[in-house]
């Protein structure tokens, strides 16, 4: 029952192809009326008769999700070249855009030379991670003895200290603490070590901008923190690797990071506080995020896909980009923002905002084993 208050589902909205049957029939009157909804007079929540045995007895089966397999390898030659001017044309897109929109009072700051900055840069706005770090990834890339990869991250304290952190944290607590760099290697698998190296250079985009936005850098890097293990729970019901979605719901927002680097590289070039207009600031996070994101993939070689899903999470195109792996994002970034705000789950609605191409009845479940443990995943239950 909490979870169904939660969850808040709207009927107005709800399309056949995208919701359970047994839902529906599980919704009693008083149920629908706990999470703010009046159904239809015509068309009651509950069937007139009891339903039978028979009738239970032939439940659907369960949906069926496609995997996608694997889409953190190797870029070629050739999908770097298209990713890298994909990305730079929609930066100057977005650029220009934010150009045109501003008014005379807010071209009187710096934003202006903030977009010039950018301009001038294109993917090289993202900082070049530490050299272990994109060694480690390269290697990762090809079947290379553990001894090379220890070899690699002893050369990086700090990638070690979040390797030993990540390998003895709860999500990989089994079998004992494990003391060395080998043993935690073997624990977490190439996979884990990925994301501990992906954590390890997305937190080093990490910056005091000296202004008054250092408060919002700390809460963005909670919030991705907090969405990747968020993806990893709903990878299944989106057929999609659960070590990748976990790495890129990491990575989402890294472009509002890059951007706030950017601003506190453009003070110490000034030696000065950066004036931007209180209006100017959301704008150019909503405008430039995703996509400078898809630079931050881009500069640290995860290839095509990753760009792809990096700069279209928030599924804004007409029509969005087809990518389950977006999908999985998109889905995860607004339920760790419902949870934190205490807004309702809608699951509904979110479908039909995102456009998603996945099994809902898939979906769903998985989301109601993270906003209620208790119930065990196993749908929705009056």
């Amino acid at each position: 029952m909490a979870a169904l208050g939660r969850l808040a589902l709207q009927w107005n909205h709800i399309r056949p192809p995208i919701m359970l049957p047994k839902v529906l029939a599980r919704l009693t009157q008083r149920t629908a009326a706990m999470v703010g909804v009046r159904p239809e007079p015509s068309a009651p929540l509950v069937p007139a008769a009891p339903v039978s045995a028979t009738v239970r007895a032939a439940a659907p089966p369960p949906p069926v999700v496609v995997p996608q397999g694997r889409i953190l390898v190797e870029p070629t030659i050739h999908d770097d070249v298209e990713s890298g001017y994909d990305v730079r044309r929609a930066l100057r897109t977005a650029l220009e855009g934010l150009e045109a929109s501003l008014d005379p009072m807010e071209r009187r700051g710096d934003a202006p030379l903030l977009f010039d900055r950018i301009s001038r840069s294109g993917e090289k706005t993202v900082r070049q991670p530490p050299a272990a770090a994109q060694r480690a990834l390269d290697l990762l890339r090809r079947d290379v003895p553990i001894s090379d990869l220890v070899r690699l991250v002893e050369q990086d304290p700090v990638l070690a200290q979040s390797l030993l952190r990540f390998s003895n944290s709860a999500i990989n607590a089994s079998g004992g603490r494990s003391t060395s760099l080998s043993e935690c290697i073997r624990k977490v698998g190439t996979q884990g070590l990925r994301s501990v190296i992906l954590s390890s250079m997305v937190e080093g985009t990490l910056c005091r901008t000296g202004t008054e936005y250092d408060g919002v850098v700390r809460q963005v890097w909670e919030h991705m923190v907090r969405t990747a293990p968020i993806s990893r729970t709903l990878a299944p019901g989106f057929g999609v690797v659960p070590d990748e979605a976990f790495t890129l719901g990491l990575l989402h927002d890294v472009g509002k990071l890059v951007l706030f680097d950017r601003l506190g590289t453009l003070r110490a070039e000034l030696r000065r506080d950066v004036k931007l207009n209180a209006q100017v600031m959301p704008r150019v996070l909503r405008a430039l995020h995703e996509v400078l994101g898809g630079a931050a993939a881009l500069r640290w070689g995860l290839g095509k896909a990753a760009v792809g899903v990096v700069s279209s999470h928030h599924r804004r195109g007409d029509p969005p980009e087809p990518s389950l792996h977006a999908e999985c994002v998109y889905v995860a970034e607004r339920l760790d923002l419902a949870m934190v705000r205490h807004e309702p789950v809608n699951l509904v609605r979110w479908f039909e905002e995102g456009r998603l191409q996945a099994s809902f009845e898939a979906v769903a479940p998985l989301v109601e084993r993270i906003i209620a443990p208790e119930s065990g995943g196993t749908g929705f239950r009056a």
